[in-house]
């Protein structure tokens, strides 16, 4: 007789604790849903449960939970049912859920977890209609999905990406920059919206401060990033549009020692050299002329001009023998690059063969000794 008093007392205290974590409103929405197939009369008693204070509003996710997955799901009210995940994670996320179930082996037990995988699984069905529509042209429709799928899951940076694509392809830049800012705004540590924003910044000719934005950008994007590469060989772009040699220099012999063959940063470092080389060589072709015609030049103006030049055939040999490199490495042949070593030769030959002898012909003359 006592045992059968425990087990009693046992059934008694599962009855207990079924109850105290449903009510009744949530049990006429499961019932009218699951039993009934009555999604109205669901959604009324799901309602009530929403805000019934037997149904503990505050701490209970159920509700929601049950009204996303099982109600609007299946109206495909996208809307509502974004709404209610929204509502469900924000009330209890590690609410163990009324049925737990698996995604292939991982199994899914609490509101967050069963949030996070319908979010995951009616967004890829959405996504996934929107690349169906772009295929086949119809990029209104596209647009609309992508936009319902940004309402189900917004962190998802597909559909910022591809909603861009499009602006960009119309070219809206305007309409694709709000696109990856509503991109950061959902999800502020995406390295690949903080290289997106920056890429439509430098459509078509941008200005210095669009390039200095970039340039922001892009160290961000380096910063979230699990491949980095790319968008470095995207800043030294910037740092040499900006004219910022030296760091560009410095940047691109630290990115060769990751892209030992990449024949783009070995040409973009022959570029800098030879925009140095050519800065040198515009302001001392000036200074000699005006050294012709001087009857007796100082010691610093001979000592300066045969500095720069020194140094302009410095810059010419570096860049000759980047721009080399890149010509080894390209599996094409490149006239850019070839004209580019043509250049340089022919800097390098100008001074050995006129500038430099004559600076020091002139210092002779003068009793000046160069090294």
């Amino acid at each position: 007789m006592k045992k059968l008093s425990i087990l009693l007392s046992i059934h008694f205290f599962i009855l207990l604790t079924g109850c105290a974590s449903t009510c009744m409103e949530y049990r006429s929405a499961t019932t009218a849903a699951r039993s009934e197939k009555d999604l109205k009369r669901a959604e009324e008693w799901g309602l009530k449960a929403m805000v019934s204070p037997e149904c503990n509003p505050a701490t209970n996710a159920h509700a929601p939970y049950f009204l996303a997955t099982e109600v609007y799901l299946q109206q495909k009210k996208y809307t509502e049912m974004a709404t209610m995940l929204d509502l469900a994670e924000k009330r209890n996320p590690d609410q163990p859920l009324e049925i737990q179930f698996k995604l292939g082996d991982t199994p899914v037990e609490t509101i967050s977890e069963g949030v996070e995988a319908f979010r995951d699984q009616e967004w890829t069905k959405l996504y996934n209609k929107a690349v169906d529509y772009i295929q086949k042209d119809n990029i209104d429709r596209a647009k609309k999905q992508i936009e319902t799928a940004i309402l189900i899951h917004p962190q998802k940076e597909e559909n910022y990406l591809t909603l861009a694509a499009i602006h960009m392809q119309n070219n809206d830049l305007d309409a694709a920059l709000t696109t990856a800012n509503r991109g950061l705004d959902a999800n502020d540590e995406s390295s690949v919206l903080y290289e997106l924003k920056a890429d439509i910044l430098l459509q078509n000719n941008p200005d210095i401060s669009k390039m200095e934005s970039a340039n922001e950008l892009y160290q961000i994007a380096i910063k979230y990033s699990d491949n980095s590469g790319p968008i470095k060989i995207k800043l030294l772009n910037i740092f040499i549009e900006l004219g910022h040699n030296e760091k560009a220099i410095d940047f691109a012999d630290n990115l060769l020692n990751q892209y030992p063959n990449d024949p783009n940063i070995y040409y973009n470092v022959g570029v800098v050299y030879l925009r140095m080389a050519k800065e040198i060589q515009d302001r001392s072709k000036i200074k000699y002329n005006e050294l012709n015609n001087i009857e007796r030049p100082t010691e610093n103006i001979i000592r300066e001009l045969y500095s720069d030049f020194k140094q302009l055939r410095k810059y010419a040999s570096h860049s000759k023998d980047y721009f080399y490199e890149a010509l080894d490495l390209e599996q094409e042949e490149n006239l850019d690059t070839k004209n580019a070593i043509s250049e340089m030769k022919s800097a390098i030959n100008q001074m050995d063969n006129i500038f430099i002898p004559s600076i020091r012909e002139t210092a002779r003359s003068a009793g000046i000794e160069l090294e």
